[in-house]
């Protein structure tokens, strides 16, 4: 098994542990929705399993959710004009929050009409971390979460449960997104995309790299 596979097992057995240990203090499960809306950017790692995703699903269903990142892409496409296949970006490019900004917190056009994500084994890290407080081994606790879950804060010994070595993440994710830039022939390996960018652009341009 590749080592992102392997990655991602072992965050959804830890993330079903914690929704477990800690079901008083979570809301997570099929139907709630809160974190499936809005734009934001994903890796080429990410990206790639977007659209291996997208590639298992049936052809009408295919269609569906292109039409809807159909009309999330043409933001897109309006803040970045005269760009090709695929549309990427620098991390730091400032047309990014712009675009985020102007899309005003869009429902994820994976999202299905009970609330399930239609792709959720090839689901964005993002997606698998946003849920509880990202505790690092090494600096602690960092960052936002679900205003949803934890709502009175971090209970007393659950740090040591919610811990996760956040570098080593980084560090899979990065060699993955930079093998996706060799091939692609892309030239910043840390670039981002968005996903209704890679569902738009799936036929021309991702297929290609699965």
């Amino acid at each position: 098994m590749p080592e992102q596979d392997r990655t991602f097992d072992n965050i959804d057995g830890w993330f079903k542990q914690i929704r477990l240990k800690y079901a008083s203090q979570m809301q997570c499960s099929k139907g709630c929705t809160a974190c499936c809306h809005g734009l934001f950017d994903i890796s080429l790692a990410d990206a790639v399993e977007v659209a291996r995703g997208f590639q298992k699903l049936p052809p009408e269903l295919q269609q569906e959710i292109y039409s809807e990142a159909e009309k999330l892409y043409e933001r897109i496409v309006s803040g970045v004009p005269g760009s090709g296949d695929p549309i990427v970006f620098d991390e730091d490019d400032p047309r990014i929050d712009e675009i985020v900004d102007s899309a005003n917190t869009p429902r994820c056009p994976l999202l299905g009409p009970a609330g399930e994500c239609r792709i959720y084994e090839h689901r964005p890290l993002a997606c698998r971390l946003e849920a509880v407080p990202m505790v690092d081994i090494h600096q602690g606790l960092f960052g936002d979460w679900c205003e949803l879950n934890f709502k009175d804060g971090i209970p007393e010994g659950a740090v040591a449960d919610l811990q996760q070595d956040y570098d080593h993440i980084d560090v899979i994710q990065e060699a993955r997104s930079m093998d996706v830039a060799s091939r692609a022939r892309l030239r910043n390996p840390r670039a981002i995309t968005f996903i209704p960018s890679v569902i738009v652009e799936y036929d021309k341009f991702w297929k290609n790299l699965l």
